[in-house]
Parts: structure tokens; C-alpha cells; sequence
């Protein structure tokens, strides 16, 4: 009698499954706070965010054409998909909610209304388009060229994730980073949406 006949099938089943890569699922690597901290100081400066987005490829996946930079089109299905935490292609009040204080702060005082103009309950790709304050776009596009390069984008980030604005990014202001920097998602989530303007 081999060994095999004592084993039980359930266990069998559940230590292949410990055993086989994550990566063969489809999940891909997540880029967190720690990762782009390189010297350890528990502190991001703004080359570390610039870096930490490069490596990420959030960047590139934003940038739908691939050209010079990001248009405001693109920024605006960036941020989309950015504030769309479940990936359901519409935009919850609770979403909108998150996204604009993790991205524009909590000064932010555009109602959900505003962009809610059907009062379905949800924000869906053109009323986002619709509504679209193109505002933190011009901020960010700091030679006013009507695109955002990568150096502009990484320094955007940078100011949205410096809660206290000073110019150090500690641990207390990690929670901008957690889970929202992995470009593979990000791309997939990106090409979902399309085009919101």
C-alpha cells in the first residue's frame, strides 16, 4: 500500500494549491510604501515617489497613447478608474468621496451632485466627463504645455499624498499608497473604463 492511499483528498488539494506561485493565479506584484522607501527612514522624499511610480508603471498605463505625456483626457479616465475602487466602471458617493480627499484633499467642495446629474446614486463615465474639473490638471501641468510628463505626474502625486504639506511624506501619510500603484492593475482597469472625455 503507498502513501498515497492515507492521504486525504482535501489536504491534497489544499497543499497543491499552497505550493503553486501566486503569480499563477494572474496577481501581480503590489507596490506599497515601504517599497519605494530606499534608504529606510520611514520618510518618502519626492525622488523616491517619482521612482516608486516609475517602477510601478502607472504612469505608462495612464498614458493610453503612449505619446509625450498624459492629455487631459487621459488624466481624467486616470482618475477615474483611480477613485472606482471596485472596478464596477461607476462611481459611488463613498468612492467619490475617498477619492477626491486622497487626491484633491478634503478642501475638495464639489458636491457628489454635481456630478451625479441623473441622481442614479452612481457617477458612470460621462457624467464624470461631464463634470470634470479640469483644475488640479492645469496645477499639475507646471510648464503649461497641455501635457502631464512624468516628472510633472510623480510631482502631482507627491503633493496629494503630503497630507500636511511638509514637503516629507512620513508613515502617518502611507495610507495614499497602499494598493493603488500596481501599473499591470492599473492598466487593466484603464482600458475597462476608456475614454470618460
Amino acid at each position: 500500500m503507498t502513501f498515497s492511499k492515507f492521504l486525504n483528498i482535501p489536504t491534497a488539494i489544499l497543499t497543491t494549491a499552497l505550493v503553486i506561485p501566486a503569480a499563477s493565479f494572474g496577481q501581480t506584484e503590489s507596490f506599497t510604501y515601504t517599497d519605494w522607501d530606499n534608504d529606510g527612514n520611514l520618510e518618502l522624499t519626492e525622488s523616491e515617489v517619482s521612482a516608486g511610480l516609475s517602477d510601478s508603471g502607472t504612469f505608462d498605463a495612464w498614458d493610453r497613447d503612449e505619446e509625450a505625456g498624459l492629455n487631459e483626457g487621459e488624466f481624467a479616465t486616470g482618475m477615474f478608474a483611480s477613485w472606482d475602487t471596485d472596478n464596477d466602471v461607476q462611481i459611488t458617493e463613498e468612492e467619490y468621496t475617498a477619492g477626491t480627499e486622497r487626491w484633491y484633499g478634503t478642501d475638495y467642495a464639489t458636491p457628489f451632485s454635481d456630478y451625479d446629474t441623473d441622481t442614479s446614486g452612481y457617477i458612470d463615465r460621462t457624467e464624470f466627463g461631464s463634470a470634470w474639473d479640469s483644475s488640479y490638471y492645469t496645477q499639475w501641468d507646471a510648464d503649461d504645455d497641455s501635457l502631464l510628463s512624468e516628472e510633472e505626474y510623480g510631482a502631482g502625486v507627491y503633493d496629494s499624498a503630503d497630507l500636511d504639506t511638509n514637503q516629507v511624506i512620513t508613515v502617518e501619510e502611507e495610507g495614499f499608497f497602499e494598493g493603488w500603484f500596481d501599473g499591470d492593475d492599473v492598466e487593466a482597469e484603464i482600458q475597462e473604463v476608456g475614454d470618460v472625455m
